[in-house]
């Protein structure tokens, strides 16, 4: 009897793996890893805005009243008013008043009232525009003790408008309860709202439950939009001539993101915002008004410094100094 020995693959199968795994590994290593090869962002244009003609010789007169609470005057608002009653141009408002439960020795013009909470905002912002005098100024902007104002832009953007008639301007923004039974268009109130001086007096007067406590909703902006669609206040268009907003509700370096377009945590703008909404630098209005959440008073400063303080030389100035 002959014995054959049987045939076995198995070094076969090994060598043919080996080399399997060599060429992955060679093919690896020389290959760019991601961190290696960052990805390139595309260059983005940052388009300019055109500026309309005022309707008047003179800057509007403009009130500020800023919504803030105890609990933030140390680490908002005292910063906020140490920037607006600076005397150096442009001074962000000059005529600022405070709305608060308690008095501070840092916040001048306190308006003072016995709301505290965010459930009280509504009364408190309805305190203190009723304790103002709607002849001391032609606009009333409403902000809140994190939000960042452009002054100059403010006063340009109203310059476009007619302060003698009843105005609501802002961010537009649509809310729509759970029901759907109740659809109200109004502005951002952390972005800021102005009403003309005529808008104020009708809010004074009227006896409309909109414009009384306890409100529609647990939402100050909205109430307010409720408010002033009751009393027939007009709305008009504050974006600038490429149609992007000009009160925004978060800080530019938020809305200059263009990851956050899609973002589950930012997608409440797109779906509640009257006009479309984008993310990106594109995006950003070069006359912005207003911007919100600017919370850390790094990031107040670092802004006032960029927008204030910061000089850029004109075209026809040297880059170097003159001999001599």
């Amino acid at each position: 009897m002959i014995l054959r020995r049987r045939r076995t693959y198995l070094p076969v199968l090994f060598l043919l793996t080996l080399s399997f795994v060599s060429v992955i590994l060679v093919f690896r290593i020389l290959r760019p890893t991601q961190q290696d090869e960052p990805e390139a962002l595309p260059w983005k244009e940052f388009p300019r805005s055109s500026q309309k003609a005022p309707l008047g010789d003179l800057p509007p007169r403009v009130t500020c009243l800023v919504v803030t609470s105890p609990g933030h005057h140390e680490d908002r608002a005292r910063h906020q008013g140490a920037a607006w009653k600076d005397p150096r141009p442009p001074t962000p408002c000059p005529n600022t008043l405070f709305l608060s439960s308690a008095a501070h020795p840092d916040l001048p013009n306190v308006i003072l009232s016995n709301y505290s909470g965010y459930e009280d905002l509504w009364g408190k912002v309805l305190h203190g525009l009723r304790a103002v005098d709607p002849a001391s100024a032609q606009w009333f902007l409403k902000a809140d003790d994190d939000t960042f104002l452009l002054y100059p832009h403010l006063l340009d953007l109203l310059g476009e408008f007619d302060s003698s008639v009843p105005l609501f301007l802002g961010l537009p923004l649509v809310f729509t309860d759970e029901s759907r039974s109740l659809r109200v268009e109004y502005m951002s109130g952390g972005a800021g709202y102005v009403l003309s001086s005529p808008a104020v007096r009708l809010l004074q007067k009227t006896l409309l439950q909109e414009c009384h406590l306890p409100g529609l909703t647990s939402y100050e902006d909205v109430n307010m939009g409720a408010c002033m669609a009751a009393l027939g206040v007009e709305t008009g268009d504050t974006r600038d001539s490429l149609g992007r907003a000009r009160f925004l509700p978060y800080p530019p370096w938020v809305l200059m993101r263009e990851d956050l377009q899609h973002h589950q945590g930012y997608s409440w703008l797109r779906r509640m915002s009257k006009f479309p909404f984008s993310f990106g630098i594109e995006h950003v209005s070069d006359r912005a008004v207003s911007f919100h959440e600017v919370r850390d008073p790094r990031d107040f400063y670092t802004l006032l410094y960029l927008t204030s303080d910061l000089k850029v030389l004109p075209e026809e100035s040297p880059f170097t100094l003159p001999e001599g």
